[in-house]
């Protein structure tokens, strides 16, 4: 987390939004943020017992805790990038951010493709 601290501009000029989701609860959260010098991101909680939001990801271990993981979702909230990882690995920043391009890139050919199905519906209506 703090690297991707480090990294908040190039987040940004990607418009992407960094979240932490923990199943620790709250004041831990803080906690952590204040040791660290504070975070600019928001930091959720996901407290276990039920931490829905890692089952929902299937990151929750039987233990209550959940793996490390990252995850990359496209504006319609698709995960198209994961990556689990042992505590004691850092994952690579440039790893993370040629994800995120590959996903700008996607959602351009996704927007490209509707367009041009838009444009060629319009065409057919404009001629009937």
């Amino acid at each position: 987390m703090p690297s991707y601290e480090a990294e908040t501009a190039k987040f940004a000029g990607l418009n992407a939004q960094v979240l932490g989701i923990s199943v620790d609860h709250i004041p831990c959260l803080k906690a952590w943020a204040e040791s660290l010098g504070g975070i600019s991101f928001p930091l959720l909680s996901d407290f276990s017992p039920q931490a829905a939001v890692a089952k929902k990801y299937g990151v929750k271990r039987k233990e209550g805790f959940s793996e490390r993981a990252i995850f990359v979702l496209d504006k319609y909230g698709i995960i198209r990038y994961i990556d689990i990882h042992d505590i004691a690995d850092r994952p690579k920043n440039k790893i993370l951010f040629a994800e995120l391009r590959k996903v700008i890139r996607l959602e351009s050919e996704l927007e490209t493709v509707a367009s041009k199905r838009k444009a060629k519906s319009g065409a057919k209506k404009a001629r009937k």
